[in-house]
């Protein structure tokens, strides 16, 4: 089962007080919120927002993949909600188990650059766009993303 966030044990006042006198702030491009005030997953990387994001807690991030942290269910190409794809293909599987259902529906999303990292873009919200497999694949062939243009 997934982790709630707001089941998660509150840091200490001292840690607080040091993350605040240290002004720590996440790490994702982008983002300059305080880190989160909940121990666990993304304790020292994250704020409250991305740390609900991650897969443990039943969302697309990884921290590991940052980019990971902004993709949408709904593909920017075509429209389709994929979790409503998920259920039709397989009719409650979200139920019976919604860990399989959000591993299924997570692969069928994909996190893309639009401007290439090798091009000097990064992992921040403005350059990822959430793209089914059908768009992905179009979307890389049509704008030749295979090719070392860095």
């Amino acid at each position: 089962m997934f982790l709630v966030y707001e089941d998660l044990p509150k840091k200490s006042p001292r840690e607080l007080k040091e993350q605040i006198t240290k002004g720590l702030t996440c790490t994702l491009d982008g983002c300059s919120n305080p880190l989160t005030q909940r121990k666990g997953p993304g304790q020292t990387a994250l704020c409250k927002k991305h740390q609900k994001l991650q897969r443990e807690f039943g969302g697309p991030g990884r921290l590991d993949r940052p980019w990971t942290f902004h993709r949408k269910w709904v593909c920017d190409g075509c429209g389709v909600d994929v979790t409503q794809e998920v259920s039709r293909i397989h009719p409650g599987l979200e139920d019976k188990d919604p860990v399989l259902f959000m591993r299924l529906v997570r692969s069928r999303v994909i996190g893309d650059h639009q401007i290439r990292q090798v091009d000097g873009g990064d992992d921040s919200e403005e350059n990822i766009k959430s793209y089914c497999l059908n768009c992905n694949s179009d979307k890389t062939i049509l704008s030749e993303d295979y090719r070392n243009k860095g």
